[in-house]
């Protein structure tokens, strides 16, 4: 009963939030460079602003999707706990340029950490290198 309930408690856990500790400067959209490429996904460019408020931009590109039922944004204060705050489900195949903008409305501190996290159809997952963000103080 302590290992079911142990297991239960890692799944929960992994569905919801995710740990990470490899982070990469933002990107530019560049015809050469990727932010992330594997045979499923592949990310263009993931850029995050600040707005004239507390909130922050995050715009990523998508170039491929493939066999993907669902991409998340994930965010936290650091790389290594990471928690979604943006949830698209994925209905087909894309081999086209994809944008998304997705709106961070309550960062917690001046550091942001960002990933994409995406589900396979096979209930596969994985993982996209973590961006970091810093917020210039005024």
């Amino acid at each position: 009963m302590k290992k079911l309930f142990g297991l239960l408690l890692t799944i929960i856990l992994f569905t919801s939030c995710s740990k990470s500790d490899n982070f990469v400067a933002p990107t530019e959209e560049t015809t050469n460079q990727f932010f992330f490429k594997d045979a499923n996904l592949a990310i263009r460019s993931i850029v995050a602003t600040a707005n004239t408020g507390s909130s922050i931009n995050i715009d990523f590109s998508t170039l491929y999707e493939k066999n993907i039922t669902k991409i998340e944004l994930m965010s936290g204060e650091t790389s290594n706990y990471l928690c979604a705050i943006f949830t698209v489900n994925i209905n087909i195949n894309s081999s086209q340029l994809k944008n998304y903008h997705v709106v961070d409305t309550n960062p917690k501190s001046s550091t942001m950490y960002y990933m994409v996290r995406y589900t396979l159809a096979n209930g596969d997952w994985g993982y996209t290198n973590v961006l970091k963000f810093q917020r210039n103080k005024m």
